[in-house]
Parts: structure tokens; C-alpha cells; sequence
């Protein structure tokens, strides 16, 4: 549905953002501009559709109301065939922009023309009202308030006695409730996925009122669902129409285990008739989708890397390393061992270090990802000198040295392996029968066989002082003492 947002002079955000899939994942640190990622989005379909949008000052880019605000938005070609249009270079394309600028009155007005600038009619806008989506933001409000928003008043103000009423609420039941029995059906096949108990109850009409609940169990319980089902059912209650709908999904793992939140991130992406934009800081729902589908608020999409690093990131990136996509300050190491020790130390000395196990020596495509974010990384790995045969660094780590050093990436090298230096450097006094020499014409100790994870338990309980270890200092003169 859309394949491209462009913001110009909007809040915190002048840039371009590109949508590669149907359902995209927006992930940043805090006041990056995610959520006003989503509103732009919607900000610029209330100018189609008329629905509500109150354009204030600090809308602005700095609050400077002196020049406009531009949101382009680029279309599939055809999904709404009034905003069809040739670029110069004669290739069919579809999309509008919105311009909004502060009148001499001192009032906002929104303008509508197509992507390139022309004008687009009005008149003929209203014959592509089926082609329009609907969109829909989608915080955790209550779902019954979903259906009930603003000044309520019930029917009975406009009728003339209670028992010309009951007559017509009897005859209105029973077509409501046919109305709604088919749309009940489609509202449990997606969410018996998740749970066999969420309902979409009728209330027994009133003189007062009448509303739509959502249930969990039995017909006649009240609407009281827990928050988790209560934000499911307000996602899949977009869905039941028949038309294209755009959700806008503010913080998708609110009150959602992630067990829950990953089944809920296939089921929405195998609905042929969503686009999603979702906000998360979840490494779980960033698991969930390709790269491809990733989007960094302050770099925009993740796809911009060669094909083989996205291969290894689609295949290694599992949640504790999606971690590095969300965090900041990150310490990539290569394995359990390290990650103990130096997420010990973290613990102790209250550093705002984010340590990432790669689980073997495939630094490259984390490397890659990390250094495209902007992100501060160092990179600590083993040289394994004593697998050489004149004990200098392997290939495998001057390949590393070289990638590092290309892309300014701070690479601590690590003396043969962890237990080497640690040794070397004087660390493991007493642990000595869980060492062994790795080569007779070499000093080079290193653990015994299966005895590397009891070696990093030993520094941990025993309470040894790596303050002073260089790699330690490394870190910290990295990250400056934080």
C-alpha cells in the first residue's frame, strides 16, 4: 500500500522512509520520533478523508510555524487510482502530498495535491471513496471506548415514549445482531489463535444507551478482559471490513507476552488486506520479521546493506542479538565466557554496557548492522595466535582488523584466547587445574576441555577484580565511564 514516507519541517523529523513489506516494525531510542512517525501518517490521511487532526505549533520542526509542513506519501500504483500520475520520466506512479502552512489569520489549512505537486480534484477524489483506506492508530484504549468516543446520548431523546421504543429496539435487535453475526465469526477465526474465549457481545438494549462490548467467556460476563486480549481484539477489530486498512500501532508488545506477541505478529501478517506500521522496543517483535521489514527511526530501513549480510542477520539475528538493533553502547564478544564475565562486572559497577554473544567469531554482518545504526560498539575478540604456526593473529582476525578499521569500529585484541590473557595478565591465581598448556614450545594456557564456563563462574564467586584488566579499560575509555 505505501511504499514511502517523506517528511519535511514535521516535529522532530525531516526525512524519508521506505516501506518494504506489509507489516514494518519502527524501532529508536526514546524520543527518536516513532510515534510521530505514525501520526504524520495519519496526519496526512485526515486530509483525504476529513477525519479529525488539530494542527498545533510544536507540529512543526522546532516549532517554526514560518515555513510549512510537507508530508509526501508514495503509493503502489493504482490503490487509489485519483492520485495516479507521470513523473518526468514518463513512469506511471501514485501518491499525494499534503502541504500545511499558517495563514495571516494565524489559522492552520492543509493543502492536498499529488506527489509531484499538482493539483488533484476534489470531485474526482469522491469517486475513489472505496479505493481510500481506512486508518486506524492503535494505542491501548479501552475497547469499549473504542466504540463509544465523545458525548454519548441515547435514543431515547429522540423518541417519543419508552414503548415506542421497546417496539423499535426489538426490530433493531434482531437486524443488528444478523449484521454482526458474520463479522462475529471472522473476529473468533482470528483470534482463536490466541485465546477460545473473546466474544463480541450485543448489550441488552437500554433507554439509555447501546453499545458494543467485547467478552472473554461466556455471553453474559462482563466486559472486564485482561489488557494483553483487551489490545489483540482492538487490533483485529480493524480487520473486518473488506477493504484496505492501515494500522498504526503504537508500541506493539504493551501488556503482550512475548509468546502471545509473536503469534500476534504472524497472525496480523498473513491478513492480506493490513499494511501495519507498528513502534516497538522489543527485540522479540524485531525477531519476529526480515531485515527488510526493520526500520530505524533516525537511519530508516535496515535494508540497506549488501545481500549477504542481511542473509546471516535474517539467520543468526535471534532476540538477545536483535538487542544490538535497540541498545546503545554495545560490547560484542564471542562467547558465553566473556559474556559472564564482563556482563558481571556491568552488574557491579552499574554500566550502561549492552554485552552481545555472536556465539562463535561472525563479528562481520553484526559489525555492519551497528556501524549503519551509528551505533558506539567495541569489538572484543581472540586472536587465537597458538593456531598459527609462527604465532602471529589468523587470518580470520586481521579479516576482522580490517572490516573494523575500515568502518572506525574499536577492536580490542585479545591475547591468543580469554583465559590466555586472563592468565597472562595474572587474573586466575588458583585455577590453574582447569588450565592446560596449549603448545609445549609456547606458554599459552588455556582452559581445559568443558572447563571454560567454570572458569568465568570461579571469577564471578570468587569476587576477582577485573577493573584493571586492559580489555575492561578498553570499554571504558570506549563508552567514557558510562
Amino acid at each position: 500500500m505505501i511504499k514511502s514516507v517523506q517528511f519535511v519541517n514535521f516535529r522532530n523529523l525531516d526525512r524519508k522512509y521506505e516501506f518494504r513489506e506489509r507489516l514494518n516494525i519502527v524501532t529508536g531510542v526514546n524520543n527518536g520520533g516513532k510515534t510521530n512517525l505514525l501520526d504524520g501518517i495519519r496526519l496526512a490521511f485526515s486530509t483525504i478523508d476529513g477525519s479529525y487532526f488539530r494542527v498545533n505549533k510544536s507540529d512543526f520542526l522546532d516549532s517554526d510555524d514560518s515555513r510549512p509542513i510537507k508530508i509526501y506519501i508514495e503509493l503502489e500504483y493504482d490503490s487509489i487510482p485519483s492520485f495516479n500520475y507521470e513523473d518526468e520520466n514518463s513512469k506511471q506512479r501514485c501518491g499525494f502530498r499534503v502541504r500545511i502552512r499558517k495563514t495571516k489569520s494565524g489559522y492552520y489549512v492543509k493543502e492536498l495535491a499529488h506527489y509531484n505537486g499538482n493539483p488533484i480534484d476534489r470531485d474526482i477524489i469522491l469517486d475513489d471513496l472505496e479505493s481510500i483506506p481506512n486508518v486506524y492508530p492503535v494505542p491501548l484504549y479501552r475497547v469499549e471506548d473504542l466504540y463509544t468516543p465523545g458525548l454519548s446520548v441515547g435514543l431515547a431523546s429522540f423518541l417519543d415514549s419508552e414503548e415506542g421504543y421497546s417496539e423499535i429496539k426489538e426490530k433493531a435487535r434482531k437486524s443488528i445482531k444478523q449484521e454482526i453475526s458474520a463479522k462475529e465469526n471472522k473476529f473468533k477465526e482470528l483470534t482463536s489463535g490466541f485465546t477460545d474465549n473473546l466474544n463480541i457481545e450485543v448489550a441488552n438494549p437500554s433507554i439509555s444507551n447501546e453499545k458494543i462490548f467485547i467478552v472473554d467467556g461466556d455471553k453474559e460476563h462482563s466486559a472486564n478482559i485482561g489488557a494483553g486480549y483487551r489490545s489483540v481484539a482492538n487490533m483485529f477489530l480493524c480487520t473486518l471490513d473488506d477493504k484496505t486498512n492501515i494500522l498504526l500501532i503504537d508500541e506493539i508488545e504493551n501488556h503482550i507476552h512475548p509468546s502471545l506477541l509473536r503469534s500476534l505478529i504472524r497472525k496480523l501478517d498473513s491478513i492480506e488486506n493490513l499494511f501495519i506500521v507498528a513502534t516497538t522496543h522489543s527485540p522479540v517483535a524485531l525477531n519476529e520479521l526480515n531485515v527488510k521489514s526493520l526500520i530505524e527511526i533516525s537511519c530508516g530501513s535496515l535494508n540497506n546493506m549488501d545481500s549477504e549480510t542481511i542473509r546471516k542477520l535474517n539467520t543468526f539475528l535471534h532476540p538477545g542479538r536483535g538487542e544490538l538493533i535497540i541498545s546503545e553502547n554495545i560490547v560484542l564478544v564471542e562467547g558465553y565466557t566473556e559474556e559472564l564475565i564482563i556482563k558481571n562486572y556491568v552488574v557491579n559497577n552499574n554500566k550502561n554496557w549492552t554485552v552481545i554473544n555472536v556465539a562463535g567469531v561472525m563479528f562481520e554482518p553484526y559489525v555492519r548492522l551497528a556501524h549503519l545504526l551509528n551505533k558506539k560498539i567495541i569489538v572484543i575478540s581472540d586472536d587465537d595466535r597458538s593456531n598459527t604456526k609462527d604465532g602471529t593473529p589468523t587470518k580470520r582476525f586481521n579479516s576482522l582488523k580490517k572490516l573494523c578499521d575500515e568502518l572506525s569500529v574499536t577492536l580490542v585484541q585479545v591475547y591468543n584466547t580469554l583465559e590466555t590473557e586472563l592468565y597472562k595478565e595474572g587474573f586466575l591465581n588458583g585455577l590453574s587445574d582447569l588450565l592446560k598448556k596449549k603448545s609445549e614450545t609456547k606458554d599459552y594456557m588455556v582452559a581445559k576441555s568443558k572447563r571454560k564456563t567454570e572458569i568465568a563462574l570461579k571469577i564471578i564467586e570468587d569476587g576477582v577484580n577485573l577493573s584493571s584488566w586492559r580489555v575492561i579499560q578498553s570499554i571504558e575509555d570506549e563508552f567514557g565511564g558510562n
